[in-house]
C-alpha cells in the first residue's frame, strides 16, 4: 500500500481545477517577460499549481506493480488555500510581483531543501520559528492513526510526504514520534534511486 500526504478534498479539486489552472497561468505570463518563466517564484508557483509529484509517482507504481495507493491528510489547509489560487495566486499583478522577489537556480533551491531535511532528520531540531500549531499536530496525529491501522492490514505502507512529518521534533510531538514503535525508516526522494526494491 502506497500513501501520499494530499487529502481526497485536495485531490479531487487539484485534478477539477489543474487544467483550468495551467491556462490562467499561461494567460498571465503572456503579459509578463518572455523569461519571466525561469524566475524561481514563478517556477515554484508553477509546481505548486501542477498535480503533485508524490501522486503522480504513486499512481504509476500503482499501473506498473498493482499496489494500491491512497490519498491520506485532513482538508482543512486545502479548502482553504486551494480555492484561492485562481482569484489571487495567478493573477498577473501576483505574478509580477513575484519578479520582484529574489531570484536563483531552482537546483539550488532544491538542493538547499534537501540540505534542510538531512541536516535536521540527522539532529531533531526544535521546530522553531513555528512551533507544532494545533491544526499541524492535528493532522500528524490523524496520520499516524491512519498508517498505524493500515500498517495492521498490509505487509509493507510506504508513505510519500514532506520531510518535516518525519523528524523527531525535540520540542513536541509528531508524525515520527507517534510512529515510532513500529520502526518505519526514512528515505529522502534523493535517495530513492539508490534502493534495491
Amino acid at each position: 500500500m502506497v500513501t501520499v500526504e494530499i487529502s481526497p478534498f485536495s485531490l479531487r479539486y487539484r485534478l477539477k481545477h489543474e487544467s483550468g489552472w495551467q491556462r490562467q497561468l499561461a494567460r498571465a505570463l503572456a503579459q509578463l517577460p518572455p523569461d519571466a518563466v525561469r524566475h524561481l517564484a514563478i517556477q515554484r508557483l508553477a509546481a505548486q499549481v501542477a498535480l503533485p509529484f508524490e501522486v503522480k509517482a504513486a499512481r504509476d507504481y500503482h499501473h506498473t506493480h498493482g499496489a494500491p495507493w491512497r490519498p491520506l491528510d485532513l482538508g482543512g489547509l486545502s479548502r482553504r488555500h486551494l480555492p484561492r489560487y485562481a482569484p489571487e495566486l495567478l493573477t498577473p499583478a501576483n505574478l509580477k510581483a513575484l519578479l520582484a522577489s529574489a531570484d536563483g537556480s531552482l537546483e539550488k533551491y532544491v538542493a538547499g531543501e534537501f540540505s534542510r531535511a538531512r541536516l535536521a532528520l540527522a539532529h531533531s531540531p526544535r521546530r522553531l520559528p513555528t512551533p507544532g500549531s494545533p491544526e499541524i499536530l492535528r493532522r500528524e496525529r490523524f496520520l499516524a492513526r491512519r498508517l498505524r491501522t493500515l500498517a495492521s492490514g498490509h505487509h509493507r505502507v510506504v508513505h510519500l510526504g514532506g520531510w518535516e512529518h518525519v523528524v523527531a521534533w525535540r520540542d513536541g510531538p509528531g508524525l515520527w514520534r507517534d510512529l515510532a514503535d513500529l520502526h518505519p525508516g526514512r528515505v529522502l526522494l534523493d535517495e530513492a534511486d539508490r534502493l534495491s526494491i
